[in-house]
Order: structure tokens, then sequence, then C-alpha cells
């Protein structure tokens, strides 16, 4: 026997041993079930036995009205809520925001009062504005949290000020403070933008805020990108102010903002990013980091002025600084940046080199067939150099780790192959996608993306799902770039491709492994969503 069918017969047992008589399809049969049950949890019986039996209809909603205005037991007033919400009626705005308690002390009230509000939140009434606003303020979180996530469904502007008081309050929990943060994006009103601004660096308690901020401002657009840009720049006195009041780095503004601006495509941000290429510091570090995420940007951006500073920077021996130039220069296309990876490609070590050459393998054609050959047999010698150097792993077999390397690089051959069988041709990219491992799904991803034929959009969304990170944030770009350009191919995606990529981020929600990339895939959502 189901739970709900078990409910329903023990309230119908009880009707019946009260002597209760009528008909279980009219609400004059439970209001006296209701009115009869002396005990509060025998009159929640009874309103989840009503709710269960299939029987609510709008015909229901004076009864439930009244017993909401006239029940005591908060506890009852919650169960009584959930089947308000069953029927969600515009009707049942006014009696659910009077039986509010907004100085609710005890954890049954404010119990009572999440439950309402989450009502009114399914119904989506605005007039219940007025009366959730308040409860921003309520003594319990329950209530707020209730509270800051239906304001933020409703898009309602007038929470906009309390909201931002409670995202930026060092007072409550950071959760609270990341809920109304999530909130001001989905509202989307620009006064927001200066606070997101200051919570991109923001810490409490072990606790960033740097996801949320950065994903509110992106939901902002245009008044977001107005306010990164003077952080950018470092022309925002107030929060240059603020940041030294707290302990920021001000480099840390031309590291984030310059991602935000780069998510937004923003092109007033070209001139000061490409000078953030040659950006310096005494740390070693926040010089590389502001470097990298200027690159970054930069490529999302497809900002060609990038590939002759980012050219000059791939001789970077560090791995992880020269993959950032490295990709960035990937993602921008084109040959020119070819001559400076072939020679970083005999620089560093083994896992520097390999970052060249893949460059060369993402950039290059059959042209480049004999270079890689070249690579492929210097390569052993390279190995053997660094095994005397460093114990690397594997190194206890010089030449058989020499030649697994020679034959990595070897193995590039085919995208170049590839390259020369297509050339700019997108459709024979988009052929090539089928079956193919990830780097060469990357590759065509790519350059499907930079060709600008719409056509092929819903070819590159229909592998959103793959499993290897770097080919899906390929994929992500490319259809990303692709909608920027064709309002047509937004539409068509919006209603072929959009509930598919939104089952995706619910169905890989806490997944470590896609974590970042993911955060790519929601804004490429939030930009279809955009009428």
């Amino acid at each position: 026997m189901t739970r709900s069918l078990t409910a329903l017969c023990i309230a119908l047992s009880f009707l019946m041993l009260a002597g209760c008589k009528g008909d279980p399809a009219t609400p004059e049969y439970w209001e006296s079930g209701i009115q009869q049950s002396r005990r509060a949890e025998d009159r929640i019986r009874m309103v989840e036995a009503m709710r269960s039996s299939g029987k609510m209809d709008e015909r229901f909603l004076p009864m439930l009205h009244g017993q909401l205005g006239t029940e005591r037991k908060p506890e009852v007033r919650a169960a009584l809520a959930r089947a308000l919400g069953d029927l969600k009626h515009a009707s049942s705005v006014e009696p659910l925001t009077k039986a509010l308690d907004p100085a609710a002390g005890d954890m049954p009230a404010q119990l009572a009062n999440k439950a309402i509000v989450a009502t009114l939140g399914a119904i989506g009434d605005r007039r219940a504005i007025p009366a959730l606003v308040p409860l921003l303020r309520a003594k319990d979180n329950y209530t707020r949290i209730e509270a800051v996530q239906v304001l933020g469904d409703m898009k309602a502007k007038e929470a906009v000020e309390p909201l931002i008081t409670l995202a930026t309050d060092d007072t409550v929990e950071p959760f609270l403070n990341k809920k109304a943060i999530e909130a001001l994006g989905d509202i989307g009103d620009g006064r927001a933008a200066p606070a997101l601004v200051r919570m991109l660096t923001k810490e409490r308690k072990g606790k960033s805020f740097y996801v949320e901020s950065s994903f509110a401002l992106y939901q902002l657009g245009a008044p977001a990108a107005d306010a990164l840009l003077q952080a950018l720049e470092g022309q925002d006195a107030d929060l240059l102010k603020w940041a030294r009041s707290n302990g920021v780095n001000p480099a840390s503004y031309a590291m984030k903002a310059a991602t935000v601006l780069g998510d937004l495509r923003e092109k007033r941000a070209v001139a000061t990013l490409l000078k953030q290429l040659a950006f310096t510091n005494t740390d070693p570090q926040i010089q590389a980091l502001v470097r990298m995420q200027a690159a970054d940007a930069l490529a999302r951006m497809r900002a060609q002025e990038a590939v002759k500073p980012l050219a000059g920077l791939v001789s970077e021996t560090d791995a992880t600084v020269r993959d950032s130039y490295v990709s960035a220069l990937v993602r921008l296309g084109g040959r020119d940046a070819l001559p400076a990876l072939e020679k970083a490609a005999g620089t560093g070590d083994w896992y520097a080199r390999e970052l060249a050459v893949k460059g060369i393998a993402m950039l290059g054609d059959a042209r480049e067939l004999p270079l890689l050959q070249k690579l492929a047999a210097a390569e052993p010698a390279r190995t053997a150099a660094d095994c005397k150097q460093a114990e690397d792993e594997g190194c206890d077999d010089a030449a058989a780790l020499g030649k697994q390397r020679a034959d990595q690089i070897a193995g590039q051959s085919k995208l170049l192959e590839a390259a020369q069988a297509c050339g700019g041709n997108a459709g024979c990219w988009v052929q090539r996608m089928e079956k193919a491992e990830p780097r060469m799904l990357e590759r065509a991803a790519l350059e499907v993306g930079r060709s600008g034929a719409a056509e092929h959009a819903g070819a590159l969304a229909s592998r959103l799902g793959e499993r290897d990170t770097e080919a899906r944030l390929a994929l992500v770009l490319a259809v990303g770039w692709l909608v920027e350009g064709s309002q047509d191919v937004a539409k068509k995606l919006r209603e072929a491709s959009l509930p598919t990529m939104r089952k995706q981020l619910a169905d890989e929600q806490g997944n470590t492994r896609f974590v970042s990339v993911n955060e790519d895939l929601r804004r490429l959502v939030t930009t279809l969503d955009r009428p």
C-alpha cells in the first residue's frame, strides 16, 4: 500500500469513527474532518490525506483560505500552505501573506513561514513581494533563504537594495551571502554591479564568493561590464579604497575582472587586456596569473590583436603558464604563431614541450608534418637529457620513455592531415567530429566555431555531453561564438538544445570533474535564455 493511500485510509477511518458523513470530493467533507480534529497532528493528517486524495481543485480554495486564517498552530498552517501550493492560485496570495509571522521566534513558526513563502514562490504572483521583502531580515535562516530564493525567481527589483545589504553582510552565514548574490544575478538589476564586483575577491570563514559573484555579473550583462571595466583599469576609486581596507591586492581585479569581461565578450576591454599581457609584479605568481587571465579573456573574445604578443610569451618554460598562452592561441586560430610554437617545442621540460607540440597540431596543416617528424626524432635525446637532470617518472628506462614520447608527437600528425583535407570547410570538420577522439573533436569544434557557419551550431550542441573537458570547453566556446553572430541560431538552439543542456547541468551538479567547464556551459544556457 502506498504511503499516500495509507494516509488517506487512516484519515477516512478517523472520519468514520467521528461520525462524519458526506462526499470526499467536496471541500465540506474535509473541512468537517479538519474542524473535528482536536489535536494538531490529526489536523495535519487530514490535510495531507486531502492532498493525497486527488480530489482537490479550485472549489477547495475558500475553505483552505478560511482554515489558514483561523488556524493557531503553525505546524497546521504549514500543512495548509503546502495544500495551497498544490493549487497555485492567485487568490491565495492575500491569505498567505496575512498568515506570515515576521516575528516568529520558535522553530514551528519559522518552518510555517518557510512553507508559506515557498507556496508564494510557487504561485509566482508579484503582489506577494511587499510581504516577502521584510523577511530578508527575519530571525531565522530558514525563512530568509526561502525569501531570497523566491524574490530572485520573481526578479523582484524592489528587493535589490536589501539583497545587496544581505550579500555583503559580514555578520550572517556565508551561505546566506551566497544565496543573496545568486538572487541579485537572477534579478539582473545594474544597481548590484558595484557590490558584486567587490564580492569577486571577498573571502570569509574560508569561503570564496567568486563563483557566485562572477556568474551574477555575467547575468547582469552590460551594467556589469561598465563596472568591471573601471575595476580592470584601476579607475574605481571607491573600489580601490575598499580593497585597501579589506587587505585585497588590487591585482586581484586585474585577474578576476578580466575573466568576467572575457565571458561577456566585452570588446571595450581589449586594449587594457593587451597591456596586461605585459603586466609586471614583484611576485612572479601574481604576474603570471594576471597575464594568464588576460590571455584567456582575449581568446574568448577572439581578439586577433592578441596573437603577436601571445606568440612572444609561449617561450615561457613553466608548463602551467605556457598552457594558458598556447590554449589562447589555439582558440584564436591562424598560422601566425607557428614559428614561435616551433621554437618553444624545443625548450623546457617534456610537459612544456608537449604543449607547444599540441599548439602546432591544433593550428597547422600538412606543411607542418616535416616539423612534427623532426620533433619526434629529436625527442628521445631530449628525454634522455631530462632524465639526467631529474629523476622523472619513467626515467628508470629513459630510452623507452623517449620512444613513448616520440610516438605521442608523431600521433599528432592526424590533426595536421585533417586540416589539410578540410581547410576552412566547416562541413568537412563536422564530419570529422563523428567518432572523433578528444583532440580531433577539440580542433574540429574550434574550426567550426571560428568559421561562422551557423548551420552547424546544432551539430556542435549535440556533442556538449563530451566527457573530455578540453573538448567540451571547445564545443561550448564554439557554440557561443556562433550564437553571438546569429539570433536565428540562438532561437533554434533555445528550442532544440536548451532542455538537454539544463538536464546535463542538473545531472552533473556536484561532479568535480566537470565543475569548471560546466560554469562555461551555465553561461551558454544563460545566453540562450536571453530574449
